[in-house]
């Protein structure tokens, strides 16, 4: 990693590798395609394009937390290719943040379960587990912590909460940062410098992939998904001024 640190790791930084890995390895759309405003991203890219704005979307709100807090984003934990969207360290904790993109989507919370326009997801297995990881990696360091894991919810229609769960927090993204704010003071500043040094450090995670123009690639990517956006919708004005230029005759006889 050339020394970087993981504080300096992007938000959303193992699921854009995923999506340019993806576009990589797809072909480029033709003249034809790209005039018409065809969705550039291929379809197995589709899940982890969202799931990197999504995460983008609660780095950037995370970044407002008030001084004596630390983040880190996409922390490699385990083995295998799991992470943690963002790990956040501050006087109320610690607290292992997974966050969830739906667009438009209806959730219900309740305390044994999330579900995602009706159908149950493993969200709150998922929290539990990456917040057991990173309590162990605490308590081999000698630090006595809580461990808290959020599901931090972006872009859906609404979060209804029957029950809030035991096991993790159900948080619209929005509400993430005012939310950790007002947590109760449970750590010194002794111990939340002792955890943000050992997060830090490249050492205590799995070895990440060298420094790579992933993020710019990306960007590229998210231009090229916008500017197909702005195709299809000047499309659809023409045809709906088209429609209306053809009835307007009749309307006026």
């Amino acid at each position: 990693m050339s020394g970087q640190r993981m504080r300096d790791r992007a938000p959303g930084a193992a699921v854009m590798e995923q999506v340019v890995r993806l576009q990589a390895s797809s072909p480029p759309r033709s003249p034809l395609a790209r005039a018409f405003g065809v969705r550039p991203l291929a379809d197995e890219a589709q899940s982890w394009f969202s799931g990197a704005l999504g995460e983008r979307e609660v780095g950037a709100a995370l970044s407002r937390l008030p001084d004596g807090w630390s983040v880190f984003h996409a922390v490699p934990v385990g083995s295998g290719e799991a992470d943690v969207d963002h790990l956040v360290v501050g006087p109320g904790g610690v607290f292992v943040i997974n966050t969830k993109r739906h667009p438009g989507a209806s959730l219900a919370i309740y305390d044994r379960a999330v579900l995602v326009n009706g159908v149950k997801q493993p969200y709150l297995r998922n929290s539990d587990l990456e917040a057991s990881r990173v309590r162990g990696l605490l308590v081999r360091a000698g630090l006595d912590s809580p461990v808290h894991p959020v599901i931090a919810v972006a872009g859906a229609k609404e979060v209804r909460t029957y029950h809030q769960p035991l096991r993790a927090a159900v948080l619209r993204a929005e509400t993430l940062v005012r939310w950790l704010a007002r947590r109760p003071a449970v750590l010194d500043a002794y111990t939340v410098a002792q955890a943000a040094r050992l997060f830090d450090d490249p050492a205590t995670w799995r070895p990440l992939p060298a420094e790579s123009d992933t993020a710019e690639r990306f960007v590229a990517i998210e231009r090229e998904v916008r500017s197909a956006r702005l195709v299809r919708a000047g499309w659809a004005l023409a045809g709906a001024l088209g429609a209306v230029a053809v009835a307007l005759p009749f309307v006026t006889r």
